[in-house]
């Protein structure tokens, strides 16, 4: 596989202008529930956490990181021989903005030099908006793209609201392997959802959504969810390590030991122009700092963006409002921090969520959001 195809669909459809420029990324990644599949009884994850690749990232070749000044200001133990989350915070969100000792790392990133990067994935949103996206596709209306983020959100909206439904409807139809006989009776159900579900999306917003549906009996096909391996709705996440690795192609990209990944990875042989690609490692994390810290950095970061989704916007705003002492400044230094690694460069964070999680994450932190989201 050649990268260029990832890189230059990504950069031209994102704008991303600062992809060429050098850096030395860290990955670590948590929440890997490494396949999402349907039974009868439903997902196998039955709540599945948002997933999180990234870490730290500075500009230029890899340097020194010495994290002994972090380690003793934060009293970690010399017994452990690196440092994870656990050492930082415990808990979910709100329980991690409540530790002095993420106060210290929050400080200790920024005064260290180094920035964020992350692509958060929503397994359930993902798994559940191929639907609209199959018929927008083949809608071809310029002025329905314009609202397809608001579409996306409005149907992971309701589906997940009805999720028992949502999980029988698709186990049914062998959901993404959808044959052409079963197109409209699918759609149909999903309009009966819609029309049952009074009051979890506003009046015109489901008036829309009922429109798109309707309008996708109609089509001569829904590709992308036909045609693919029945019940399973997301097969690795190998493909998000392979598009940061290939954005970036002029970066160093350190991530931390993942097996499968690394084997799925390398059996694609992946190439830039032909030429085989030597820019990522594997390593172990007890040999890299920047992969101790990564492992912070996206804990934190999951855990922030599964708080999102799986909380209202009423809840997370009074929440927001009442934050005090080390929470309110932890909840500071976050934003400050996601947002000058976005005003460096945009690519640096990637969502694939709804527009409404992603919505609530600007008002939690209180920053203007990002172009570089599905």
């Amino acid at each position: 596989m050649d990268i260029e195809e990832i890189r230059d669909a990504h950069i031209g459809m994102y704008g991303l202008s600062n992809a060429d420029q050098p850096y030395t990324f860290y990955h670590d990644e948590t929440n890997n529930i490494k396949k999402l599949r349907l039974d009868a009884q439903g997902l196998n994850i039955a709540e599945p956490a948002i997933f999180v690749l990234g870490g730290i990232v500075h500009s230029g070749t890899p340097r020194p990181l010495d994290i002994r000044s972090l380690r003793d200001v934060m009293r970690i133990q010399t017994s452990a021989d690196e440092i994870k989350l656990k050492h930082v915070a415990k808990g979910e969100f709100l329980d991690l903005l409540k530790s002095e000792k993420l106060t210290t790392f929050l400080k200790w990133i920024s005064d260290s030099g180094l920035m964020v990067h992350y692509h958060a994935l929503d397994p359930l949103y993902c798994s559940l908006v191929d639907i609209m996206d199959s018929v927008l596709y083949r809608l071809e209306e310029p002025r329905l793209v314009e609202l397809h983020a608001v579409l996306k959100a409005d149907l992971a909206t309701l589906l997940r609201a009805n999720l028992p439904a949502t999980t029988d409807i698709f186990f049914r139809y062998s959901y993404p392997d959808l044959t052409p006989e079963n197109r409209k009776p699918f759609l149909d159900e999903l309009l009966r959802l819609v029309e049952g579900s009074d009051g979890v999306l506003p009046e015109f917003n489901a008036m829309m959504l009922k429109g798109m549906l309707q309008a996708g009996r109609n089509l001569p096909s829904l590709d992308f969810i036909e045609g693919f391996t029945p019940y399973l709705l997301i097969k690795s996440f190998g493909a998000i390590y392979l598009t940061r690795i290939a954005i970036f192609k002029h970066s160093s990209h350190i991530l931390d030991m993942e097996d499968s990944i690394r084997d799925e990875i390398e059996a694609i042989r992946p190439t830039s122009n032909g030429v085989p690609i030597t820019h990522y490692r594997f390593a172990d994390s007890k040999s890299e700092p920047g992969i101790q810290v990564s492992d912070i950095v996206v804990g934190l970061i999951g855990k922030m963006h599964s708080y999102f989704a799986q909380n209202s916007r009423e809840v997370i705003s009074q929440t927001r409002v009442s934050l005090t002492g080390a929470s309110l400044k932890n909840a500071e230094l976050l934003r400050n921090l996601i947002d000058a690694s976005h005003e460096a460069n945009i690519a640096f964070l990637h969502h694939v969520s709804s527009m409404d999680d992603i919505d609530k994450m600007n008002l939690f932190l209180r920053t203007s959001g990002s172009s570089y989201e599905q």
